[in-house]
């Protein structure tokens, strides 16, 4: 296992993507030089953190849930957002990762967006890679409890909004379950996106603070 990021069930040639195989060799390489923990390459810690990363980029690229490999059933897997929002695996396919780890948020409006326009206004505007990490494991499978960090420079446009290249970062918690095969059976994710959110629209005054309503941003 190597210290870069492995996100497994990428190889056969039959997969159905959503727009091309993806490439993560700059946000892998953003990652490497900016990564804040060291997990030895045979860790647990490692092998949650690929997991993760392998999570993302079927949720995110493939278009056939029997082509998932990192969950264990497609019918019943869960993934839900700060304890109030529930999705399926067919929402995620259908919904993408922005348009369910942003539900609630109300710098941002769920409806002025699809899974593939969201993709896009936030690639554009983390155009050098968004990198995500596990900083701390609390506990090891079936239920694994861990915490991380996500985090890129503002280096493109976001929508009509000009970069000011200022740092992101978010943190947040997860808790999945997995089964002895460890794939996924539920995905909990736990953070606040409004920090993000505030400092994209220029409203950071408003962090902590009543929101205006969402733009169609």
């Amino acid at each position: 296992m190597s210290e870069v990021p492995t996100r497994s069930f990428m190889d056969d040639p039959n997969i159905k993507w959503k727009s091309g195989k993806p490439n993560y060799d700059l946000v892998n390489e953003k990652y490497l030089k900016e990564k804040k923990s060291n997990h030895p390459v045979d860790s647990l810690e490692k092998l949650v953190e690929n997991a993760a990363k392998t999570f993302e980029m079927e949720s995110t690229h493939k278009m056939d849930l029997n082509e998932w490999g990192s969950i264990a059933d497609k019918d019943t897997f869960k993934f839900i957002v700060n304890g109030n929002y529930e999705f399926s695996a067919e929402d995620c396919l259908n919904r993408g990762n922005y348009q369910m780890l942003l539900a609630g948020c109300p710098l941002y409006n769920l409806n002025a967006h699809t899974c593939e326009t969201s993709l896009a206004l936030f690639q554009k505007a983390f155009d050098q890679g968004f990198a995500w990490e596990l900083t701390e494991l609390f506990s090891g499978p079936p239920k694994i409890v861990f915490s991380w960090r996500h985090w890129t420079n503002w280096t493109g446009k976001l929508g009509n909004r000009e970069p000011t290249n200022d740092y992101i970062e978010m943190t947040g918690m997860s808790k999945v379950i997995v089964n002895d095969d460890l794939k996924m059976i539920s995905a909990e994710v736990f953070y606040d996106p409004n920090p993000m959110m505030a400092k994209l629209l220029g409203l950071e005054e408003h962090a902590n603070k009543d929101f205006p309503k969402p733009t169609d941003m």
